[in-house]
């Protein structure tokens, strides 16, 4: 998990779910190792279920322990294909009993225009149930405000190659 702070206090408010796998010989492999891989063979849904069922467990032990922290974790095409996502999201929730605006649930513009029909339905099922939901590396794809007007979206996080150079680059910075 990867802390986030708020700026103005310091303290910690949320974390971000980050998957990795240790390898019995590679060492610590990033997403971007084995992710593609999974997604090649077909269980990428499976590592996100693992993931979104862990991050929610980790929630409900948080909020046990006394931390008011919220989890966000990232969501693939797969998964937003999926019509039975917002289900099972659902079931996890009340199965740990975390309130659901304690998850926030990212996605990427080329997630979007995998089928921005479908993609919507999906997200707007997962927003009724009262779950955050994010759009991730906003800019990097084919960037639309439309996105921001049609999807039910908590959070932009603006890609950080935007971010990275906007103390030089005033272009950069008048995208921020």
């Amino acid at each position: 998990f990867q802390p986030k702070a708020d700026l103005q206090t310091g303290a910690v408010t949320s974390v971000e779910a980050l998957v990795r796998w240790q390898h019995p010989e590679r060492g610590l492999l990033p997403p971007g190792e084995f992710v593609p891989f999974a997604e090649r063979t077909g269980i990428s849904r499976g590592l996100s279920r693992y993931v979104l069922a862990a991050g929610v467990r980790q929630l409900r032990e948080w909020g046990e322990q006394g931390f008011d922290v919220a989890v966000s974790l990232n969501l693939t095409m797969f998964d937003l294909l999926d019509p039975k996502l917002p289900d099972e999201v659902g079931g996890l929730l009340a199965d740990e009993g975390v309130d659901p605006s304690r998850l926030e649930l990212e996605i990427t513009e080329s997630v979007i225009m995998a089928d921005p029909v479908r993609v919507r339905e999906v997200v707007g099922r997962l927003k009724a149930l009262g779950v955050r939901l994010a759009i991730d590396d906003f800019g990097t794809g084919f960037s639309s405000l439309m996105y921001l007007k049609n999807l039910p979206i908590d959070v932009l996080k603006i890609d950080r190659s935007f971010v990275m150079g906007m103390d030089a680059n005033e272009r950069d910075r008048a995208i921020v």
